[in-house]
């Protein structure tokens, strides 16, 4: 009778008692059957276990993960009345190893569990699989089931996938009668491997004694590309001359089922992140406050690019770099301190492609999608996996739609607008903005471009976790807006190495020009306004810049000289009652303006690269316009009723809000075009539906406007003298200012609107380039 896996799953269904509860009798298939069965016999069963865990359920009317505790159970109870002789054990215990190495495997792909995380019948499946590996009759089952001499076909053969592949060479044998089966022991699960360690006396091609052993889950032996790829890993990626420097780990030989290589100790990166995130402090209750791991992007991932540039110059490429694939190396006799990546499993990994059914999670979210849809290598795709890689590196959550996580716009523009150039989904546009010299190695310039955004958001700051004193100086006016901008400018002057680098340097010097100027306007407003409420309280005092003002002007006498000459007659000073709603508005209105520009805005830039199409070009200079306006005007509308007339502070107030409106207007306007624009040429860094950031700040629009009717009705009635009670009117009016405006508008809105706002000067920034690219 030929052998099924419907035998086997019946053989179990007696041992561990499950048989009773499916109605058929007791004794009606004998354990002692399996006695039997020939190496190919469980070959051809094994290849039959259905990959999906649905299918494996609808097929034997049992969970995997239910057969899984059972036959463990019945495993680590047997006693010398076991029916089975050790040989036949030997392939059950081989059969559960394959249902554990596949229910971890859906736990890594599908869930973004790692290995060592996924548990079994009480125990890790790390544990459980060590332990099954330990029995002397698996091993000699995994090295029966793998001998790559063995005859695989079956009398009245033809089981798709029972067939043995091309013959192996004398070096594959070789290398396979030297392993010391005794020596062998489970290592860790790989999404389609169990990986073993061992020892080989005398390996004919390895120059070390231990070795890893990379055996395919055996199911996957059934599909003939991944049986072929494992095959020819050896001449494809293998290079047997490779130096110890070198970032991928050396081959010795590669056969239909397995691969063997150099042992290389260390977790895998995704094991490392995993233990990294426990370090971490807990994620905040706004996500997109959520800081970005400087140290993990200057260590890990200035590895990581180093080990890619690496391989570039052995003229070689990954094309499924994925967490589970690289390797931290923790144990080397040279350089312990050095923090080194290595590579495992070069080439696609069809697990990603379409010709095996699943979502897009786990590792394969880190595949570029050009290989998920082909199922073939492409020279860029590396190059979008190291985008994804260094997302999760910074310990930030990814995109379900791929797109870059609000928190890189927030902390660093410059480092977000590499990851877009990193992952977009177009491979021809990846490297679109970045400065790369195609005659050059590509890796080594990205990790040059890498280091210099992880140098600057190392001077932000913000990132860090945050102390007391540091969260009370965040409630600050200035937040330490102009003290961080002159530390990145001198990062960044050191840094100009081409024309894009001067661009961004020119571009930060502009900026940082522009939160000076605003905070030594709003600063001194705020003094001005102060000083007159001090006077106004018979606290005079003639501070020295006010002597200087005079000498200058040629004024003395009674009062401050030049500043008290130019202010009306009918504006008493002092007046403490009469003055106090022109005090309380010009004070609130100087810090809520000064907040708002230097936490908000100060940052922003619609002019990255000034779109070529008119259009579009003055919706940029707009905003831009707009949002430095916000950085003088303010300073007007608050020392011109404080100097000159106070009965103007209604007017400044309703020209102080509209030009607000207009403003946000603006922005509103430049990002909606540049976000529908980019959408139809088809960028992949601006989501696809509403962007969430940028409606925080469309939301400031029925905000405004709420609180200009009564601004614009009761401001215009003060003015013609049709109602009287200012100081209620000014109360409002502060009210709003400190209630509103400064703790959420300036405050806990503003990550959301550098963030909107920082993508759609990104896109606008990729769609010129894209336009100087066609016109080339």
């Amino acid at each position: 009778m030929r052998a099924t896996l419907e035998q086997l799953t019946a053989v179990v269904g007696e041992l561990t008692g499950r048989a009773a509860g499916t109605g058929r009798p007791a004794g009606s298939v004998r354990p002692t059957a399996l006695n039997g069965w020939r190496t190919q016999d469980w070959h051809v069963a094994l290849l039959e276990v259905p990959l999906d865990e649905r299918a494996y359920a609808d097929r034997f009317q049992v969970s995997r993960r239910a057969e899984i505790e059972d036959l463990w159970r019945w495993w680590s109870e047997r006693d010398a009345a076991c029916p089975l002789d050790p040989r036949a054990v030997g392939f059950l215990g081989f059969y559960l190893l394959t249902l554990v190495a596949m229910h971890c495997s859906d736990r890594m792909r599908f869930h973004g569990d790692a290995a060592p995380d996924v548990t079994l019948a009480g125990t890790t499946a790390q544990d459980l699989s060590a332990a099954l590996v330990a029995d002397p009759d698996v091993r000699r089952a995994i090295v029966a089931l793998h001998d790559p001499d063995a005859p695989l076909s079956t009398r009245g053969g033809g089981a798709k996938g029972s067939r043995a592949g091309a013959a192996p060479s004398a070096a594959t044998r070789a290398e396979w009668a030297a392993i010391d089966v005794a020596s062998l022991e489970f290592y860790r699960h790989g999404t389609t491997s169990i990986i073993l360690t061992g020892r080989a006396a005398a390996p004919s091609q390895g120059r070390t004694a231990a070795f890893a052993l990379k055996c395919l889950i055996h199911p996957y032996r059934a599909i003939p590309v991944i049986t072929a790829a494992t095959r020819g890993y050896l001449a494809e990626h293998g290079r047997l001359d490779a130096e110890d420097s070198s970032p991928a780990v050396r081959v010795w030989a590669s056969h239909d089922s397995w691969i063997l290589m150099d042992l290389i100790r260390g977790r895998t990166l995704g094991e490392h992140l995993a233990h990294l995130a426990t370090t971490r402090p807990p994620a905040p209750a706004r996500e997109i406050l959520r800081t970005v791991d400087t140290d993990a992007l200057r260590e890990v991932g200035g590895a990581l690019l180093t080990a890619l540039a690496d391989l570039e110059r052995e003229g070689r490429r990954h094309d499924d770099l994925t967490p589970s694939n690289i390797i931290v190396e923790t144990e080397r006799e040279q350089e312990p301190d050095r923090f080194r990546l290595r590579f495992v499993d070069l080439g696609v990994s069809y697990l990603h492609a379409r010709s095996i059914a699943g979502q897009v999670r786990g590792d394969g979210a880190y595949a570029a999608p050009e290989v998920r849809r082909d199922g073939v290598g492409h020279p860029r795709a590396d190059l979008y996996s190291l985008g994804a890689l260094l997302i999760s590196v910074a310990g930030i959550p990814h995109n379900a739609d791929g797109t870059v996580p609000d928190q890189f716009y927030v902390a660093a523009v410059g480092l977000a607008r590499l990851l877009e150039d990193l992952t977009d989904a177009d491979p021809r546009r990846r490297l679109l903005v970045t400065p790369v010299d195609p005659a050059a190695p590509t890796f080594e310039q990205v990790g040059r471009v890498f280091r210099d955004e992880v140098a600057i958001l190392e001077q932000d700051g913000r990132e860090r976790p945050r102390s007391r004193l540091q969260r009370l100086v965040d409630l600050s006016p200035g937040a330490g807006t102009v003290a961080r901008q002159r530390r990145m400018l001198q990062v960044r002057s050191g840094q100009v190495r081409d024309r894009t680098s001067a661009v961004h340097l020119r571009q930060a010097r502009r900026l940082r020009r522009w939160a000076w100027l605003c905070a030594v306007l709003l600063w001194s407003a705020t003094a001005l306004v102060v000083t007159w409420w001090s006077r106004d309280l018979g606290l005079s005092w003639q501070a020295r810049w006010f002597e200087m003002a005079d000498e200058v002007s040629g004024t003395s006498g009674i009062g401050l000289g030049f500043l008290d000459d130019v202010r009306a007659d009918d504006y008493p000073i002092p007046d403490p009652w009469g003055n106090l709603p022109v005090r309380l508005v010009t004070l609130t209105f100087a810090l809520v303006s000064a907040r708002l520009y230097l936490n908000v805005f100060a940052e922003l830039s619609t002019v990255w690269a000034v779109p070529r199409g008119r259009a579009a070009r003055v919706r940029a200079v707009a905003a831009e316009v707009g949002l430095r306006s916000l950085a003088v005007l303010p300073a007007v509308y608050v020392v011109l009723p404080t100097l000159v007339q106070r009965d103007w502070w209604p007017l400044g107030t309703l020209v102080g809000h509209v030009t607000f409106a207009v403003v946000v207007q603006a922005c509103l306007w430049f990002a909606w075009d540049t976000n529908a624009r980019a959408r139809a040429a088809g960028l992949s860094s601006v989501p696809r539906g509403e962007i969430a950031t940028l409606g925080r700040l469309a939301a400031w629009q029925p905000t405004v406007a709420v609180y200009l009717v009564p601004i614009v009705g009761i401001g215009t009635l003060l003015s013609l003298g049709l109602v009287h009670d200012e100081l209620v009117y000014a109360c409002f009016v502060s009210l709003i200012n400190l209630g509103i405006f400064y703790p959420k508008s300036a405050g806990t809105d503003a990550p959301y609107i550098r963030a909107g706002m920082n993508r759609a000067a990104l896109a606008a920034e990729r769609l010129e380039r894209l336009e100087t690219a066609r016109l080339r």
